[in-house]
């Protein structure tokens, strides 16, 4: 058995790579640093006048110390985060729990019935039973345990008091936000940044990317696409601001008798997702994108696309295998193509990966969906 779980390389090789602006604004200059956090590494890049340096190493650990917060609320790697406690004492009632984690939950349900619980943040029993949360410990379950486990999953097992602020879980089940807190984070951290008076941010929480204002002017942000089982970029996002997120196979994975089994289950029906590499969302803010690509990669190539092609304001980019020419295929979705100096943001793929472009709502024939957007 083959095992990988090496999300930090994963960071250092996308931001290496491309991440950012070329040159920035005459009055303008960068502030970065990094840190390890949320089991991955968050790096931060602020924009102010050379004269505002000390100022711009105060925004960084403000914005950081915002994400640190969001680490001891929601992480399942912690057994005094809140999250942790709330699923320790499930089947208890309604119990306290913070605005951060009320906020999250309450944007989980609203993803959860959006696509029809292909995000469900309940999905915890299941990977808990594959082994994820410690590859190195991770099995291939029975089709009994799986449906046993099953029962114990679905968002209709979470109650939220939106008088009281508190929430209850069903007996035996257990909440993962790892499909929408990192973009969260991301979001909470750009808050903070905008609060204190930066022009120009970049948050990069494990490839979760949020940017705001021209650190560039005339210029878009460019972010880096990893190529899924190669260790080199695919592609590039240009966009003037929003957010980036991917969801990939090639996180945290293991292999055996030659079949990649993923951390990311489908929690309809207990198993990882196959046939879908990676799959980008570009969208405008992180928790949207977060939660977007974590559920179109869950609904698969046909209905996850979708899904994003119906959503307004939100485009997506999947890379697939293309049996037929035993290359990488690409599915994208149609938002002001080539329009990289305008607001809508733009796909470049290497030349080597197939495309095949979707019209916006082409597949269904169904209306957009105006509710697609995280408000906060």
């Amino acid at each position: 058995m083959r095992l990988n779980h090496s999300p930090i390389a994963t960071f250092v090789l996308s931001l290496s790579l491309l991440l950012g602006c070329s040159d920035p604004p005459d009055d303008l200059v960068p502030t970065r640093q990094a840190w390890v956090v949320m089991g991955t590494t968050l790096e931060i890049s602020v924009y102010r006048p050379e004269t505002e340096k000390a100022v711009g190493l105060q925004d960084l650990e403000a914005a950081y110390a915002e994400v640190v917060e969001i680490d001891q609320l929601m992480s399942l790697y912690r057994e005094d985060s809140e999250v942790s406690r709330l699923n320790a004492r499930a089947g208890e009632g309604l119990l306290p729990v913070s605005a951060p984690t009320a906020e999250v939950l309450r944007a989980s349900v609203h993803y959860a019935k959006l696509s029809g619980s292909a995000l469900d943040v309940t999905v915890q029993p299941l990977i808990d039973l594959w082994g994820f949360y410690n590859v190195s410990a991770a099995k291939i379950p029975s089709q009994d345990e799986i449906d046993t486990v099953l029962q114990r999953v679905g968002i209709n097992r979470v109650t939220l008091d939106e008088v009281s602020g508190q929430v209850a879980l069903a007996s035996n089940t257990g909440l993962d936000f790892g499909g929408i807190a990192k973009g969260y984070a991301v979001d909470r951290a750009i808050k903070v940044l905008k609060a204190r008076g930066v022009r120009a941010g970049l948050v990069n929480l494990g490839g979760n990317v949020g940017v705001f204002g021209q650190a560039s002017i005339g210029r878009p942000w460019l972010i880096g696409i990893r190529h899924p089982r190669e260790n080199r970029l695919i592609g590039q996002v240009s966009l003037m601001s929003g957010a980036v997120a991917t969801s990939g196979d090639y996180d945290r994975y293991f292999e055996f008798e030659g079949k990649r089994y993923s951390h990311i289950l489908d929690p309809r029906v207990g198993w990882p997702v196959e046939d879908i590499y990676s799959l980008t969302v570009v969208a405008p803010n992180a928790t949207t994108a977060d939660a977007l690509s974590t559920a179109a990669f869950v609904m698969g190539d046909v209905q996850g696309m979708d899904l994003l092609s119906r959503c307004e304001s939100v485009d997506g980019l999947l890379i697939q295998p293309d049996v037929k020419a035993s290359v990488l295929g690409a599915v994208r979705t149609d938002s002001g193509a080539n329009q990289i100096n305008g607001e809508n943001p733009s796909f470049e793929i290497d030349a080597t990966v197939t495309p095949r472009n979707l019209a916006r709502a082409s597949l269904s024939g169904a209306t957009p969906i105006e509710d697609c957007v995280w408000s906060f």
